[in-house]
């Protein structure tokens, strides 16, 4: 069997796109969309590459993170735009996108305006970022303690339009450093955020950027997921406190025909449990 691995710098407009190639040129085409913002796909594929051989796994950093670079602003439309032309650029005319965290707001987007998309795979997926912020709140008030507070941010999920993100992030970092919220919520134990941190630091021998999109924390596509005609299949880990239960529910109400698998996780089910997420994504592709 022939095997590529090769690395592209895809120039975009304003923007040169870190790209790598990898595994068997005739197999099922996965294209990875990293988490974040701010993050890069180095982990991943340093973790979890060898489990991937059998697919043609496309690795992307996202404009402004990582190895890719952004001269400009940028939205969710201008990150989707990118993975048609990657995929474009790649002579990729289909590919399954296989969507972390913060990197499933864009494979719904890319879903809904690209043709390219067969199908959607989405890990812990965050597809509203202002009712991420009021979780992150409602976590830093219950680790800070019960309070009169509590009971009002405590009620049902509002909605969106009425959550002002910016508030709820900074009450909710006033309560619980950043950092230190994130890794509460996102790693059930602290072996799998050591080896994460072990792999981050090797991709930091390189030079690296921390963008974002101008519309990260207003960014939802919840009512997106309506529109996606494509397989959808959601892997949640319940120990992930950032997706389970709000994002979670969202899916479930707007993608109801979307299968669910339920892992004992955090947000990084291939640290947490390799052996059933490997089993899991394996059914996910061949659904």
């Amino acid at each position: 069997m022939s095997f590529v691995d090769n690395a592209y710098h895809i120039v975009r407009s304003e923007a040169d796109l870190y790209v790598e190639e990898v595994g068997p040129p005739e197999g099922r085409v996965l294209f990875y969309l990293h988490g974040g913002p701010g993050y890069s796909s180095y982990s991943f594929r340093d973790i979890c590459g060898d489990d991937l051989e059998l697919y043609h796994m496309i690795y992307a950093d996202q404009r402004g993170t990582g190895r890719s670079y952004s001269e400009g602003s940028f939205d969710i439309d201008t990150l989707a735009g990118d993975v048609k032309g990657i995929l474009s650029g790649l002579e990729q005319k289909s590919a399954t996108l296989l969507a972390h965290g913060f990197g499933a707001l864009i494979a719904i987007r890319c879903a809904v305006l690209y043709r390219e998309v067969e199908r959607l795979i989405l890990v812990n997926p965050w597809v509203s970022m202002p009712v991420l912020a009021l979780s992150l709140r409602r976590a830093a008030a219950s680790f800070s303690g019960p309070s009169d507070e509590n009971d009002e941010i405590f009620k049902e999920l509002p909605a969106v339009s009425e959550i002002d993100p910016e508030t709820e992030l900074e009450q909710a970092f006033s309560k619980v450093p950043a950092k230190q919220l994130l890794d509460r919520l996102e790693f059930p134990n602290p072996s799998s955020r050591l080896r994460l941190e072990h792999s981050d630091a090797q991709a930091l021998t390189g030079p690296q950027q921390m963008a974002a999109p101008e519309d990260t924390w207003s960014a939802d596509v919840t009512d997106e997921l309506r529109q996606v005609d494509q397989p959808i299949v959601v892997i949640v880990g319940q120990r992930d406190g950032t997706t389970y239960p709000e994002q979670a529910e969202l899916v479930l109400k707007n993608a109801p025909r979307a299968l669910v698998s339920y892992l004992d996780t955090g947000h990084y089910p291939w640290l947490d449990d390799p052996e059933s997420f490997f089993l899991v994504l394996g059914e996910a592709v061949e659904t």
